[in-house]
């Protein structure tokens, strides 16, 4: 498999409009096509609204190609501007599909950069160490991405969803929520957070709502 991150920002006064173009012509088109959109966000905290991301699955480079002159001439007039990359699973996420059960109203886009030597152990420390101990508390990892393309340093791209921006707070490390989670869940998170830490180089963070359809 491999996926498109479509970063797009709409004219402010097209962006319901924009959102309902996704979820009724743009997406029944690229599955009509043999792709499979897994993510619809807008921006929440740290973007502004008209700020979408859209994330697809492709099942290889072929079906991705065959959309690209199909469904980008439709949504013209109400973009500003674009942005497009190819990535590829690096984890246990993205699941073969999201169920309902696994959605969430809330997404942390949270991007690192790293050194690609250090690739295996950065998802190590996320999926065995910090994922268990935020899905506990109801998070759910909705998938973990690099770019296609090798570079140094290397950009990973982590979407986790949580029912609110307050739920967001209830499972950062400091919080006070954290005196009800396993404590074998902490022992074992906090040596490959701090692992996962030193090997990030940078990290940041958005805030985005999730339209689902």
């Amino acid at each position: 498999m491999i996926y498109e991150e479509r970063r797009t920002l709409a004219h402010p006064k097209s962006a319901d409009d924009y959102l309902k173009f996704c979820q009724t012509e743009l997406f029944p088109e690229l599955r009509h096509l043999g792709a499979d959109p897994i993510s619809l966000l807008s921006g929440l905290i740290g973007d502004p609204t008209n700020q979408h991301l859209q994330i697809t699955a492709f099942e290889d480079m072929s079906v991705w190609e065959a959309t690209q002159d199909k469904v980008l001439p439709l949504s013209n007039s109400m973009v500003i501007k674009e942005s497009v990359r190819l990535i590829k699973p690096i984890a246990s996420r993205p699941k073969s599909k999201v169920s309902a059960e696994d959605q969430r109203a809330v997404y942390g886009c949270r991007r690192f950069t790293i050194n690609p030597a250090d690739l295996q152990d950065f998802v190590n420390s996320s999926q065995n160490g910090i994922w268990p101990r935020i899905e506990s508390q109801g998070a759910c990892i909705l998938g973990l991405w690099s770019t296609v393309a090798t570079t140094q340093p290397m950009e990973i791209l982590l979407l986790t969803g949580y029912h609110s921006p307050t739920h967001w707070e209830q499972t950062r490390v400091t919080s006070r929520e954290q005196t009800d989670v396993d404590q074998e869940l902490r022992l074992n998170e906090s040596p490959l957070r701090s692992r996962r830490m030193d090997i990030s180089e940078m990290t940041w963070v958005r805030l985005m709502q999730a339209h689902w359809f």
